[in-house]
């Protein structure tokens, strides 16, 4: 067993050393510096003036410079054990209140918190009280004092700090009747219309319908706990009785009333999975962010240095941890993260066959007039995130466009996000102005996020699907979507892609930073789009037979194992 440190251990260590050495720790310990001559005398003759220790280490512990430190972003994805107070004190000061609040608790009193504590912190903090002010009130509680007074402050065996090998799973697993789904967003999200709402919709469907003795329980917070209804209200329906929601602030809640025996934790930014006592098993998707640094740093800094604060912790605490393919494992999960090769596995996603059949397709007139696609058209369903490459996918479709047959084919190409308030909003725009021809300005499409039982029928009435980004964790799921309508694709040639398409040229596959390859790739669907689908379904048929109870069932020997493992 690893053994666990808090904050309250160097405190309690310190307050055993007396004047000069007292001081040199104190500064150590939260200034990560030693103190000048004159900081030296005037602690020095404080403490000869009977102030307490207590009172001169929180005027160290709260001070401005020391709340400057606590909030450096830090050097990159953390990999070294935490060597001082501040060192901890920076993985969460900076964070939101729920995580913040949470980690005061377990570093300064040993414990999640209370609901009622929980509550009062939490509004607080909403209301505009100042992180130092909780900070310093959390330290000279009295069972923060009552701890410090003890001889010895026990050092815990912490579970979740244990590297695993679960790389071979033996036999006699223990049977888990109770999974839990980690969904304790601090802030309000759309599943529906995001990827991890899709996989974990059709990940739980595999689960319920390969164990009919299996519950599942989703933990969420006040803040997505409808929406977590709204997505997973069909399943509910479907497996009644069986898949519960469950809604908290507080993560103890989870610990003490949900009787998950071990716990999924679908994506690594979901800091307060630390504080579950049960087992949980991490979802590595991706770490994009060390993927294209200076895109996402540049955009998107806070969110990039809150997951390298604490994402290594995440995954150290993790039981095991599940990548969908073998690169993400390679270089994201060993690479990037450290961790154990041992620790860490691969479950490939499948096509949403079984997903897609529950829905009805939408007449193909009426669809196309409530989405106003009345033309043929391609296209990429996605999110716009950084490294999807729609700017580069607009400027060769323009270019296919203002071409002679382009011009002719009178092909839209539609994207099912809004381009305001995005980030390449400006880059987009200003290509868009420079198109003279209102024709081709207008034939480029943002319809938004779709309902996801309209889909189907949106892959199924294009004349192709396009996916042109950067990166993906696996291989990218609209290609496993839009062949499981029998729409042809054309694709980026990625090294993650390559590891389940055989024949990658049957993708009409192009150099995602090439304009002029995908303009290429865009004629040639166009042309081709009525002799490609065998092709691609011949060259992807391994992936296009498993299915998501298949996914399932590893997770579930995942699961039995880290069940008889902890």
């Amino acid at each position: 067993m690893a053994q666990h440190y808090r904050v309250i251990h160097f405190i309690h260590a310190m307050l055993r050393l007396e004047g000069l050495d007292f001081i040199r720790e104190v500064y150590r310990q939260f200034l990560h510096r030693v103190p000048s001559e004159v900081e030296y005398q005037h602690y020095m003759k404080l403490l000869a003036m009977r102030q307490t220790k207590q009172t001169l280490m929180v005027h160290v512990m709260c001070s401005e410079e020391a709340e400057r430190l606590y909030h450096q972003p830090p050097a990159g994805f953390i990999h070294l054990h935490d060597e001082t107070a501040a060192s901890i004190l920076r993985r969460f000061y900076p964070s939101e209140p729920f995580f913040f609040v949470h980690s005061l608790y377990n570093e300064l009193l040993c414990r999640n918190p209370d609901t009622q504590g929980m509550q009062g912190h939490l509004h607080s903090l909403l209301a505009g009280m100042q992180k130092k002010n909780l900070l310093h009130g959390f330290f000279t509680s009295a069972e923060c004092q009552q701890l410090l007074s003890l001889p010895q402050i026990p050092v815990q065996d912490d579970w979740r700090m244990v590297d695993t090998g679960i790389a071979a799973l033996p036999s006699g697993h223990r049977i888990v009747n109770h999974i839990g789904i980690f969904l304790a967003y601090p802030h309000p999200l759309a599943l529906d219309g995001e990827g991890i709402g899709r996989f974990l919709y059709r990940l739980i469907e595999g689960f319920l319908i390969n164990r009919p003795d299996v519950h599942i329980h989703i933990a969420a917070t006040d803040y997505n706990y409808m929406d977590a209804e709204n997505t997973f209200a069909l399943l509910k329906s479907h497996f009644p009785g069986r898949l519960h929601i469950t809604k908290s602030n507080n993560i103890e809640s989870f610990n003490t009333s949900v009787p998950a025996e071990v716990w999924i934790v679908p994506i690594v930014s979901l800091e307060l999975a630390m504080f579950l006592k049960k087992p949980y098993i991490v979802c590595l998707h991706d770490l994009v962010h060390h993927q294209f640094k200076d895109l996402y740093f540049t955009i998107y800094p806070e969110f990039c240095h809150r997951v390298d604060r604490n994402g290594y912790h995440i995954l150290k605490k993790a039981a095991a941890i599940v990548s969908n393919s073998n690169y993400v494992r390679t270089h994201h999960a060993i690479g990037v993260a450290g961790m154990p090769a041992e620790k860490t596995h691969v479950i490939r996603l499948a096509p949403p066959n079984n997903e897609y059949q529950t829905f009805s397709f939408i007449d193909e007139a009426q669809f196309r007039m409530k989405y106003q696609l009345y033309l043929d058209y391609l296209v990429f369903p996605t999110v716009f995130r950084l490294h999807k490459n729609i700017e580069r996918l607009i400027a060769a479709f323009i270019k296919f466009r203002q071409s002679f047959d382009g011009y002719h084919s009178r092909l839209r190409l539609v994207f099912t996000d809004q381009l305001t308030n995005t980030p390449k909003q400006t880059e987009v725009m200003q290509m868009l102005q420079h198109v003279a021809d209102e024709e081709i300005r207008s034939s480029i499409m943002f319809i938004g996020r779709i309902p996801k039982s309209d889909l189907p029928s949106l892959y199924k009435y294009a004349l192709g699907t396009i996916v042109p980004t950067l990166f993906e964790g696996s291989c990218p799921f609209p290609i496993l979507e839009s062949l499981t309508m029998g729409t042809p694709v054309a694709a980026a040639n990625l090294e993650v892609t390559n590891e389940i398409i055989t024949d990658m040229s049957a993708f009409l596959a192009f150099n995602p930073y090439s304009i002029e390859e995908m303009e290429a790739a865009i004629r040639g669907l166009w042309t081709y789009r009525h002799n490609l689908l065998a092709r691609q379904q011949a060259a992807i048929s391994g992936a296009m037979q498993r299915s998501w109870t298949d996914a399932a069932y590893e997770y579930y020997a995942l699961i039995q194992h880290v069940a008889g493992t902890n």
